[in-house]
């Protein structure tokens, strides 16, 4: 009879813990508006049992982006670069409710110290083009009524100048601003979560984005209206509707990504 070597390894298997599923990102791909009416149920799906963690990290953000706007020059700047990181924390919270089903609330801080450099200029591209649009607006609106001297001449001598503002040309300045801020919706509505998790540069995210928004415009639509409707239902009963609207909607926008983009 052999004698047992106390110091030989177990020949035994050892359970490993299961890895979470690696993210495939691939080409934008078309969805039905049915698809759309499914991501709210898959958002709901992932919160079972996680809603208590999930409403906290959402008043946390809220909170903090209601207190960064108080600091004096940069507040509104200090916001945008604040929920850059903030909220690719929030989907990297439901990845892991997704692949683990389980999340720490530490994850909504993740984007300060992964993929931050990548994120901040996302954040930086998102204040270019809203700067340039502001800047569009101002050069239509003057454009629309007719700028000229003499209006200058009117303002420096502070009387009220004659503009003959038309109606078309209100309609039609207000028609080009709102494509140039369509378009960049579709540019930055998926930019966080392809830079976060498909690792990719902020230009070929806002690239893919703007291609996947095109893609499956009607279904957006279709989705932009119940969430909406669905806000303003949960804003009724003193907003508290917004403490179950909020993960919902949050969790329903990591369903559109992952079904719009992974393999």
């Amino acid at each position: 009879m052999s004698e047992m070597n106390p110091y030989q390894q177990p020949t035994s298997d050892v359970a490993v813990p299961p890895q979470a599923a690696e993210l495939v990102i691939g080409t934008a791909q078309k969805v039905s508006m049915g698809d759309a009416m499914s991501w709210f149920g898959q958002g709901k799906a992932m919160l079972a049992g996680n809603w208590g963690v999930m409403i906290g990290a959402l008043v946390v953000l809220m909170l903090l982006n209601v207190a960064v706007q108080f600091v004096p020059f940069i507040g509104g700047l200090a916001a945008m670069f604040l929920m850059t990181l903030l909220y690719a924390g929030l989907v990297k919270m439901f990845y892991r409710l997704d692949n683990e089903g389980s999340v720490e609330f530490a994850d909504l801080f993740a984007g300060f110290s992964e993929k931050t450099g990548p994120l901040v200029i996302l954040a930086l591209l998102q204040l270019a083009v809203y700067v340039g649009i502001f800047i569009v607006a101002i050069v239509l609106l003057f454009l629309s009524i007719g700028f000229d001297v003499s209006m200058l001449n009117a303002m420096e001598a502070g009387r009220v100048p004659d503009v003959g503002i038309g109606g078309g040309a209100i309609a039609l300045a207000g028609l080009i601003m709102f494509l140039f801020l369509m378009a960049a919706g579709f540019l930055f509505y998926f930019s966080i979560p392809l830079v976060f998790l498909g690792n990719m540069g902020p230009g070929e995210a806002l690239g893919l984005s703007f291609k996947a928004c095109l893609t499956n415009l009607l279904p957006l639509i279709l989705y932009g209206i119940v969430a909406t409707v669905l806000v303003m239902v949960a804003t009724i009963p003193l907003f508290l509707g917004l403490l179950l609207a909020g993960p919902l909607l949050a969790g329903a926008y990591y369903a559109s990504f992952k079904q719009v983009f992974t393999e």
